[in-house]
C-alpha cells in the first residue's frame, strides 16, 4: 500500500500554462496565505533535529523562488513524516471530537507494537507538488525490508481508521496560497523543485500520536 509516484513527481508542475490550487486547500489556508483552524489527529515519525535543519534549508529555497505562491511558512518543529492520518475536519464539524477520540483509542495499541520494530532507512526522492495543495519532499524505503515494515505499519493502522488509499511517504515543506497562478510564477517554482540526494533514518520508537489545530501546530498525545 505504498505509493512512490516515480513518474509523477519529476513533472508535478505544468511546463506550459498556469496552475490552480486544489479547492480543498481552502479548508486549511485562506486567500491571504494564513493557516486556518483545522482540527484532527494523526500518527507521525518525529524527526531528528539535524534532519529538520536540512529540511528548513530546502524550505527557504522554495520561498526564495516563489514566495507569492506559498502560504505562511510552517514552523521547523512541524516537520515530520506522516505514517497514517486519523480524523480531521473544520472546528464546527459535528461529532469531530468523538470521532477523534475513537480513532485514538483504536490507534494506540497498534502504535505500541509498531514502536518495537527496527529503524527504517529512507531515501529522499524529489521535491514535488502534492495534489495541488502543498510542496513536499518525497521519500522511499532504501531496502526491501524497509518496504515491508513500512507497508505493514500502514496496513495495521488502516484497521483503526481506513483511508482507502496508499501511503505516499513524504515530508510537507510548504502549503500553497489558494488561487490561480500564471506561467511565469509556475516556472519559478518548477525550477526550484527537483531530485534530492539524502538518506535519513526513521525510528519507530519515535512514532507519535498527535493532535493538531492548524497545519502549524501539533501536540503529542501521551
Amino acid at each position: 500500500m505504498l505509493n512512490i509516484l516515480e513518474d509523477y513527481i519529476s513533472c508535478s508542475m505544468p511546463e506550459q500554462g498556469g496552475f490552480e490550487t486544489s479547492p480543498g486547500l481552502c479548508m486549511k489556508v485562506n486567500e491571504q496565505g494564513e493557516l486556518l483552524p483545522f482540527l484532527g489527529n494523526t500518527t507521525v515519525f518525529l524527526l531528528e533535529e539535524k534532519d529538520k535543519r536540512r529540511l528548513e534549508k530546502l524550505r527557504q529555497g522554495l520561498y526564495r523562488a516563489a514566495p507569492d505562491m506559498l502560504a505562511q511558512p510552517l514552523g521547523e518543529d512541524t516537520f515530520h513524516m506522516t505514517l497514517h492520518d486519523l480524523a480531521n475536519g473544520a472546528p464546527e464539524q459535528a461529532g469531530l471530537a468523538e470521532w477523534m477520540a475513537e480513532a485514538e483509542r483504536a490507534a494506540q495499541p497498534i502504535l505500541a507494537l509498531c514502536r518495537e520494530l527496527p529503524p527504517l532507512t529512507m531515501q529522499a526522492t524529489w521535491m514535488f507538488n502534492m495534489v495541488n495543495t502543498s510542496i513536499v519532499l518525497g521519500l522511499k524505503p532504501a531496502d526491501e525490508a524497509g518496504w515491508r515494515r513500512l507497508d505493514a505499519m500502514y496496513g495495521a493502522l488502516e484497521t483503526a481508521r481506513p483511508l482507502g488509499y496508499a501511503l505516499t511517504p513524504h515530508i510537507t515543506l510548504a502549503y500553497f496560497r489558494p488561487g490561480r497562478y500564471g506561467q511565469e510564477a509556475v516556472a519559478r517554482l518548477r525550477r526550484a523543485l527537483g531530485p534530492v540526494d539524502w538518506t535519513l533514518t526513521l525510528r519507530p520508537d519515535r512514532l507519535a500520536l498527535q493532535r493538531f489545530d492548524s497545519m502549524n501546530h501539533y501536540e503529542n498525545i501521551g
